[in-house]
């Protein structure tokens, strides 16, 4: 599974990327994988009534918050890592699997927000739990196409993309602003395409191959001899066997910590902002994060929002 995903140039008059660095690979996913019940569940539902005995209501979550969605900027760019600061951010292609749901509950015991950039198709209702818990614990979800083609060789880009976006909303509620084409391919015209979407357009400067399967000490290696501050790292929690990457990254994250670096998602790297909404009732029961908000978070209210 993963086959080499090899990084294409811009076509004639094509867009230079924010920062060069080394190609990297976003595999072919393969099947939808097992349902996602054997992971953790990300919200709960109340049963019963009120009158019922022995039944206790739930209480509404007032002063929680859910993530909806984030804010990119307007202008189009390639962006292949962030600003020059002692920050990475932590990329999962190819998902969500039957892997999906270990790497969240990894990377939340690791105390690591990341981004799962997500295949349309694959997202079924066995994989909402496993979504709507990488949110709550302040991962971001990105936009990886529907069926993971060569956009380059497609006519539908513009579907391929809102597909998806549809898909990550249907199941969590929130819409992605970051987009990786698959096999690093794109064209200025795919790029204007995510943008007027709302998606900025995201690839990496670390590249561990780790979609090969080298062994978890290669991807461990790697990974820590690419790393620089700003850096992008992109690996894969779908299209094949991932527990590899999922053994590797524990070490990869004490290893970083130790070198100074913190963790941000992809969008917190690139200055992007989170939009969130209050929790009013029971509207977003299990699902909500307490304040205090990142600095530059958007609070909306119905539909209107405000810089919070």
């Amino acid at each position: 599974m993963g086959a080499v995903c090899l990084m294409l140039a811009a076509g004639a008059g094509g867009m230079p990327l924010a920062s060069s660095g080394p190609a990297g690979p976003s595999g072919v996913s393969g099947s939808t994988g097992p349902s996602a019940a054997s992971g953790p569940t990300g919200s709960s539902t109340a049963t019963g009534s009120s009158g019922a005995t022995g039944v206790t209501p739930p209480t509404p979550q007032a002063g929680l918050y859910r993530p909806v969605g984030c804010r990119s900027v307007a202008d189009p760019r390639v962006y292949s890592h962030g600003p020059d600061t002692h920050a990475v951010a932590i990329s999962l292609d190819d998902g969500p699997s039957r892997y999906t749901a270990s790497f969240v509950r990894m990377f939340k015991a690791n105390r690591v927000r990341v981004t799962f950039f997500e295949i349309g198709r694959q997202i079924t209702p066995i994989y909402r739990a496993t979504m709507r818990l990488a949110l709550r614990d302040g991962d971001a979800i990105g936009d990886h196409t529907w069926s993971h083609p060569r956009l380059t060789a497609v006519s539908d880009v513009a579907a391929q993309l809102s597909r998806t976006v549809a898909a990550v909303r249907s199941m969590t509620g929130y819409a992605p602003c970051v987009f990786r084409p698959p096999y690093g391919a794109y064209t200025p015209a795919i790029v204007a395409t995510a943008s007027s979407l709302g998606l900025a357009t995201v690839l990496w400067n670390v590249d561990p191959s780790d979609y090969l399967q080298p062994g978890v000490a290669a991807i461990e290696q790697r990974v820590l001899a690419q790393v620089r501050p700003g850096s992008i790292i992109d690996t894969h929690d779908g299209g094949g066997a991932r527990w590899q990457t999922l053994a590797a990254y524990p070490y990869i994250i004490r290893a970083l910590r130790a070198r100074g670096y913190r963790f941000e998602t992809v969008p917190q790297l690139l200055g992007f902002r989170t939009i969130y909404e209050r929790c009013r009732g029971l509207g977003c029961l299990g699902e909500g994060m307490p304040g205090p908000l990142p600095r530059g978070a958007i609070v909306e209210s119905g539909t209107s929002a405000a810089a919070s």
